[in-house]
Order: structure tokens, then sequence, then C-alpha cells
């Protein structure tokens, strides 16, 4: 396969960590098993609906091996070493639109990583010709759902049975963090970051 591979971007999580956000390799596959075998049985059933503990190497050598245009995936890993303490990923679902999802190391939840890895899936799936974002969600999976609904991307939540769905609008290009809103948005923002 040929792949041009973007960009590693740095990010400070909320507790004054540095991390490097790059993309995710063939040569990660021994990377993900560790990573997956920190998992907690909860987090792995809030990804992936069921906790399903292990991973086959076919899976694995799959999960790895993107081509970062219709599939594309990021890992956070720390300044020194490739080790994967978070995934974000995206697989184009129609020619604009993409299907996201994530999962963090359950030590590092609650530190900015997953709105980091939107951001930068984001990014590059703008330059790929995707314009939304689509998400499936179990709807007691809170931590997620106020990441999506955190974001500047105008995130739309229905809810089915114990299942949200969330799109996202990747034409809003997220704000500097150091400019606020104007006023005349701020209620606007207030009622999308409000919990269901």
């Amino acid at each position: 396969m040929d792949v041009t591979y973007p960009a590693e971007r740095r990010f400070t999580t909320r507790t004054g960590e540095a991390m490097r956000l790059r993309p995710i390799r063939p040569d990660d596959v021994p990377n993900l098993f560790d990573f997956h075998e920190r998992l907690s049985r909860e987090s792995l059933r809030m990804r992936y609906f069921t906790p399903r503990r292990r991973l086959t190497n076919e899976v694995a050598v799959r999960l790895c091996t993107v081509d970062f245009r219709d599939r594309a995936a990021f890992v956070a890993s720390p300044l020194e070493s490739d080790t994967i303490h978070g995934i974000g990923r995206y697989e184009r679902d129609a020619p604009n639109s993409a299907e996201v999802a994530f999962i963090v190391e359950d030590a590092l939840q609650g530190r900015g990583i997953g709105p980091a890895l939107l951001e930068r899936l984001a990014e590059h799936a703008r330059e790929q010709g995707i314009d939304r974002f689509t998400a499936a969600v179990l709807y007691e999976n809170t931590p997620m759902l106020t990441v999506f609904r955190n974001s500047p991307f105008r995130p739309q939540v229905s809810v089915e049975g114990d299942c949200a769905f969330v799109k996202l609008d990747l034409t809003v290009l997220p704000q500097p963090a150091a400019q606020t809103p104007p006023k005349s948005l701020a209620p606007r923002l207030r009622q999308l970051r409000a919990p269901a």
C-alpha cells in the first residue's frame, strides 16, 4: 500500500504531560496489543459495545494498516517512545462523511487526549474532502459524549434506545484557544454543552 503519512503534532494534556499525536503504522501491531491489554473490560465495552478482550493478529494488522485517505488513525504517544495511550480513527462511509471512534487508556482518561485526537482527525479528514463525522456511542458513555458536545463542530446528538448518534460538522474551524466566542454565541455554546 502506497501511503503518505501525515505529520506528527505535539500537545500538552490537561495535567501537563507533553505527548505526540502520530499516525499509526503497520509496525505498531505490538504496541496495539500492549495497549489493548491495559484497557479495562468497561473501556472495551464502551468502545466496542461488548467486553471483547482479545485482539487477533489479523484484526490488529488491519487496524494498524490504513491509507490515510478513506481510513485514518492517529495515536497518542509519549515523546520518548511509541507506546500507545489512546487511538482515534475514522473510516469513510460516504464521499464526504466518515465514522469516527476513540479509545483512551483508563489511567489517562479525562486528561484531554480524546479532544486532541478529535481535532487532529478532523484536520486530516478535511484535507481528504471529508466534511462530516458521525459516531455511534452508548448513551451511558458520558465522557465520550462530553468530548463530542464540547467540540467546536456543531454537534448534533440523537438518541435511540441505549445508543446516541452524533453528527459533527467539520467545516467549522476550531478557534484558537486564546480566543473566546462572541457574546452572541455564548448561550448557544452553553446549550450544546449542557447534559442531555
